[in-house]
């Protein structure tokens, strides 16, 4: 096996729900020794959250808590304590990175924030992932991804014209910002190779957000005019829609953004008769007459299997896909080539799959590891990687600094 992208890199997580512990799970798939810092005084929140394994809840057996933090260790420290901060400063002077996804002003008053840990760690970086960064008039409000789905202009834009917003499913933007946090920390690392010096990345997820509705954004500054929902209309393709198959709730999404997708579309339903017609010649006219279009389209889409629709419109050059369920994606044969589901054992759950992640690099291989139980690498970290002695372990211990 390879040198991985990040081996020698440690990164110290102070993280919390999901944004902060995805990041740093991913850097650990690419190689990175990540250190989780959590409590038992106050349980980082998706250890709570279902589903749990077997339905049988408790702080080690969310498998939400597992998909999102893979590939790190766990170190129980109550940083309400004053010497769990000596302790996690000494952590931070062996360290390259930290990681918080607090609310702003948090690691302030823990004394953990930067300009106190570039004291201990004068080339350290860190990157400060909260829900609207560190300055500014929102930068004191917590939240999740829910409520930042919303603001960010995303809930407006999902649903149908004459009904409430419904926003796409889940925290959505949770799953956007840590892509823009782990390419900064590898920016962040690389100027540090070529300077010497550290960076404090002040990462705010709002604005990372925002840039997935960046065109409609644009509309307004540009044109004053605000977008808002289409159901699954877009104004530049026709037919643009998901569309009932064969089958108990079987859909498939179809979309044409031009002429020769629109001429290998009727080519796969086999140039049906009403696919000659003026009115459909061309996507000025498919958007005048789009409710008819749907229509008739879904005659021919209810005969088929949805696997079968998205075959046959793929092989006709048509951009076109099943609506999968969990079921679907559990047995999905793409995912399961490139082995994306790894079955790994976990002291309190046994066999758990845990998905990978979507990058495979030829000549540095990803390697996921178990989801960690609460505190389950205290010791080990304490010890073998700070380096405190069997004595002082006792007596931080004792003091309840590991809790």
């Amino acid at each position: 096996m390879g040198k991985k992208i990040l081996d020698g890199i440690r990164i110290v997580e102070f993280g919390w729900a999901v944004v902060g512990p995805i990041t740093s799970s991913w850097a650990g798939n690419y190689g990175a020794e990540v250190i989780k810092v959590e409590t038992n005084t106050k349980v980082d929140v998706i250890r709570t959250m279902p589903p749990f394994k077997d339905d049988r809840a408790d702080i080690n057996t969310s498998l939400f808590f597992a998909r999102e933090n893979a590939s790190k260790y766990s170190m129980a420290l109550n940083l309400v304590h004053p010497e769990a901060i000596k302790v996690a400063k000494r952590l931070v002077s062996l360290s390259d990175v930290v990681l918080d996804s607090y609310t702003s002003g948090v690691m302030s008053r823990f004394g953990l924030d930067y300009q106190e840990l570039k004291k201990v760690k004068p080339n350290l970086i860190m990157i400060s992932s909260c829900m609207y960064g560190q300055t500014g008039t929102y930068r004191s409000m917590p939240g999740y991804g829910v409520p930042l789905t919303a603001i960010s202009g995303l809930t407006e834009i999902c649903g149908w014209p004459d009904r409430k917003p419904t926003g796409p499913y889940g925290s959505y933007t949770d799953y956007l910002v840590p892509r823009y946090n782990l390419l900064a920390i590898v920016a962040a690392l690389d100027y540090r190779r070529r300077t010497g010096d550290g960076l404090y990345l002040d990462a705010s997820q709002y604005e990372a957000s925002v840039q997935f509705i960046a065109p409609l954004l644009l509309d307004y500054v540009v044109n004053k005019r605000i977008n808002t929902r289409q159901g699954n209309a877009c104004p530049h393709a026709a037919p643009h829609g998901v569309y009932r198959c064969h089958g108990n709730d079987r859909w498939c999404a179809i979309t044409v953004f031009n002429d020769e997708q629109w001429n290998g579309f009727c080519k796969a339903i086999g140039n049906l008769p009403w696919t000659q017609e003026s009115k459909f010649s061309t996507i000025l006219s498919r958007k005048k007459h789009e409710e008819e279009l749907d229509r008739l389209i879904e005659k021919w889409t209810i005969e088929h299997t949805a696997e079968e629709v998205m075959i046959i419109m793929q092989r006709y050059g048509v951009p076109a896909g099943v609506l999968n369920n969990g079921e679907d994606l559990g047995n999905d044969p793409q995912l399961k080539h490139h082995h994306y589901y790894k079955k790994l054992e976990h002291p309190e759950m046994g066999a758990v799959d845990y998905p990978s992640h979507s990058i495979q690099f030829s000549k540095s291989p990803q390697e996921v590891f178990r989801s960690p139980c609460l505190g389950e690498h205290t010791e080990h970290v304490c010890k073998n990687i700070i380096g405190l002695s069997d004595d002082e372990f006792e007596a931080y211990s004792a003091k309840g600094v590991f809790e």
